[in-house]
């Protein structure tokens, strides 16, 4: 009775290990929005050192979950012009933090309910920049609600390069399509 007894225990403690294990794996959700990263070298962390099909993302500096730390700066609307932001404009410093970092990111449809196609459907991104909450490139865009351009602290916010568009939504990126309500998971750089 007692040797049924110890397989009882250690069975239900390999089960609730294995449980724990599979409930501890981060899994977040957010806001996907589009940059072309492939035609900028001022990116915090330089340019995108991974293998093919991994796309370049800036993390939001003040997102819950996967932020690598927020940048310097305040928030100064003289340096916004109404149409953008001034010339010469140099954004705030963010820390390295996050650098090379890697997430799987699943579309889970268009944000707010937006017609998107490609629901379900993942590709790795690998941060190579910061999305900064205090520099007038974000808080500028006054027509952008602030979830939606790294401006909300209880946002997970993922700025991927826009050839990623494509691969979520079967839909080649252009101006004006609706950003993308994603779930986010750490995983190992490919």
């Amino acid at each position: 009775m007692h040797f049924q007894f110890s397989i009882l225990v250690l069975a239900g403690l390999a089960a609730a290990s294995h449980s724990g294990n599979v409930l501890s794996r981060a899994q977040y959700t957010g806001i996907a929005s589009f940059n072309n990263y492939s035609n900028q070298s001022n990116t915090v962390c330089g340019q995108k050192s991974g293998t093919s099909g991994t796309y370049g993302a800036a993390a939001g500096d003040i997102s819950p979950d996967i932020s690598g730390g927020k940048c310097s700066g305040s928030i100064d609307t003289s340096k916004c012009d109404g149409q953008g932001v001034i010339e010469n404009y140099s954004g705030p410093s963010c820390p390295k933090t996050n650098c090379g970092v890697c997430y799987t990111v699943t579309n889970q449809g268009g944000f707010n309910g937006a017609s998107v196609q490609g629901a379900g459907k993942s590709i790795t991104v690998q941060i190579i920049d910061s999305c900064p909450a205090e520099s007038a490139f974000n808080y500028c865009k006054t027509q952008t609600p602030a979830n939606q351009r790294c401006g909300d602290s209880s946002t997970n916010q993922l700025d991927i390069d826009y050839n990623a568009y494509e691969q979520l939504t079967d839909t080649a990126y252009t101006s004006g399509l609706p950003n993308l309500a994603i779930g986010i998971q750490p995983t190992t750089c490919p």
